[in-house]
């Protein structure tokens, strides 16, 4: 593919391209993740629970998107993301309601997080970078930085809206607008996400029939798996995934401990969402361009600066500090997407990157509930901003052992599927 048409890409991708992006704002992760917070002093105040039993309920629902990850990835790979978004979507939404009703104890809370997980699982990245993938080439990373953006987006606007429905409705209403954004990606799903063709002729599963097997360029699911580079990637997001995450529940409660009111400390957390989508189209475009860990390493440093910068200068700074967190929280979805079809191809993307994502997903709801534990211990935040620091540091030095050149990331080694749009 010739370099002037590296934008030429998006005027037939485009569709799956918005689709991906609004799917990314309004799924699972995002609702239940950069809301959480917003729930946290309600819940507090109408249970007793404290801040390690809230954030671990998030946990529950990583667990849950865990064991769904391999076989979604399977079906994936089958029958295209279409089908699979019409029984999540609302599967979702189902979800939050059910949580919107919630008068139990602590353990059928989590189980309602764990049912988020599991029936919300296809309307996680595992769909949403497949489609970006298979109808990008060149532009492949500008395109999974902004698509991914989408979650930046619900950083940015999800913790002041909850916590202001919170706080004027209560907890239970929160749950109910959560279950009406989780339906906004249903118009989109039906114009934009379409099922791969695979060969020229070769009918989709969306005309009713069960695709043909044709030949997908990409690694056999066990020679990936016997790779060095399939577990340097992993060790590499584990590192990441236990890191920043961890911080991003707590900012609210954390601002609120510094003497800042719910409503302001929420507008400061939401600037998170802007770090967010500003990390993932920089980090996209360098992606096209550049060797991917070199790019994702300043990134990772520049979180670490502002994770001591928080701690060193508390409220007074933490609208930066939240920004430079955001920028690699940014990075982190994008790189697992982009190394996964670089490294390995399409053939078996969806079982790869759904086992990446699945431990990915596990370090992310570990991370609040280590947090958690050491302010429940100490009383303080500083311990884990320094351990954040350290393992995002660890991380980059990881991913930076990653092999020069990548099998799948050239024109050349690529054939891509046709994508109906």
């Amino acid at each position: 593919m010739a370099s002037d048409s590296r934008y030429a890409e998006f005027k037939p991708g485009w569709p799956a391209l918005l689709s991906a992006t609004v799917g990314s704002a309004v799924g699972v992760t995002a609702l239940l993740f950069y809301s959480l917070g917003s729930f946290t002093g309600a819940l507090q105040a109408e249970f007793g629970w404290n801040r390690t039993q809230i954030s671990s309920s998030f946990l529950y629902t990583t667990i849950a998107l865990t064991v769904a990850a391999v076989p979604l990835g399977w079906l994936l790979d089958r029958y295209g993301p279409r089908r699979i978004a019409y029984f999540s979507v609302p599967g979702l939404t189902l979800s939050l309601l059910l949580l919107s009703q919630f008068h139990g104890d602590l353990t059928q809370f989590y189980l309602l997080f764990a049912l988020a997980g599991l029936l919300g699982a296809g309307t996680s990245s595992i769909v949403y970078t497949k489609v970006v993938n298979a109808a990008f080439l060149v532009s492949r990373g500008l395109a999974l930085g902004i698509s991914l953006a989408g979650l930046g987006g619900a950083a940015l606007v999800l913790p002041p809206l909850v916590t202001g429905v919170v706080q004027r409705y209560g907890w239970r209403s929160g749950f109910l607008a959560l279950a009406v954004l989780s339906l906004l990606v249903i118009p989109f799903a039906l114009f934009g996400l379409k099922d791969p063709v695979t060969t020229a002729g070769t009918r989709t599963a969306s005309s009713g029939t069960a695709p043909e097997s044709a030949p997908v360029p990409g690694a056999e699911r066990g020679e990936a798996l016997r790779s060095r580079t399939f577990w340097t990637m992993l060790l590499g997001v584990i590192l990441a995934g236990s890191s920043v995450p961890a911080l991003i529940p707590h900012l609210v409660p954390m601002l609120t401990d510094a003497g800042l009111t719910p409503a302001t400390a929420a507008r400061i957390a939401s600037l998170v969402g802007l770090g967010i989508i500003a990390g993932r189209l920089c980090i996209g475009f360098l992606l096209d361009r550049f060797f991917a860990p070199l790019v994702a390493a300043p990134l990772f440093l520049v979180a670490a600066a502002g994770c001591l910068l928080l701690m060193w200068s508390g409220a007074g700074m933490a609208p930066l500090a939240a920004l430079m967190v955001g920028v690699c929280f940014g990075a982190e979805a994008d790189l697992i997407a982009f190394l996964c079809g670089s490294y390995f191809g399409l053939k078996s993307y969806g079982f790869l990157f759904g086992i990446i994502y699945g431990i990915f997903t596990i370090a992310v709801a570990i991370g609040p509930i280590w947090v958690g534990s050491i302010y429940d211990r100490t009383g303080t935040y500083q311990g884990a901003l320094i351990s954040v620091a350290v393992l995002l540091t660890l991380g980059a030095s990881v991913l930076l052992t990653l092999p020069r050149k990548p099998a799948y990331a050239t024109p050349s080694r690529i054939a891509v599927p046709e994508v109906v749009v």
